[in-house]
């Protein structure tokens, strides 16, 4: 999986394990801003990390997230892409199951789930429309916070044109000749 993504996962699940001790009807307003070194599909650089979550816990281990991610990765040879995310996610859904050690999640994301673009240019590819996640992780024990590592994940109802969740190649595919180009 690409770096850059991995912090964006990273990002939203920060953001959703916080949030998992909040009373219901509560809302959190979130705005980050970071800067990490990385490498993406081969180059090294630094990536740029700015955002909002608005999270709202609706009660019995449900929420509503609205999410604008923003990404910025320039590398070392000055050519820069932008990674983009938003829209809302709707958890419809936690289970913990204590005998099993677990705790799996039903997600509905909608909106922009990933869009590529040569920063201040074209757009290389994008992910748009809606999606249901199951995500399953280990149990803390902690039922006020639940979630543990990560485990596994399933993609369901899927709409829309989502070319890179089903071939995480294109990523780089798309991103590698313009990194490489003049």
């Amino acid at each position: 999986m690409r770096p850059i993504t991995l912090l964006a996962i990273a990002t939203v699940r920060a953001c959703v394990t916080a949030a998992t001790s909040l009373a219901a009807g509560s809302t959190q307003v979130e705005h980050f801003s970071f800067t990490v070194p990385d490498n993406v599909c081969g180059f090294s650089g630094t990536t740029h990390i700015h955002g909002t979550s608005v999270f709202r816990d609706t009660g019995n281990g449900t929420s509503f997230e609205n999410l604008a991610w923003f990404g910025v990765f320039t590398a070392d040879n000055g050519k820069s892409l932008t990674l983009q995310f938003s829209g809302p996610a709707k958890q419809t859904s936690l289970v913990i199951d204590e005998r099993a050690g677990t705790v799996t999640t039903v997600t509905t994301d909608g909106g922009l789930f990933e869009k590529l673009s040569i920063t201040h240019g074209p757009t290389l590819t994008r992910d748009a429309g809606s999606v249901t996640l199951v995500d399953v992780y280990a149990y803390t024990g902690d039922p006020n916070n639940p979630l543990g590592d990560f485990i596994s994940e399933t993609m369901s109802d899927l709409r829309g044109p989502h070319p890179d969740l089903f071939d995480s190649g294109i990523f780089c595919d798309v991103a590698v000749p313009y990194l490489q180009g003049p």
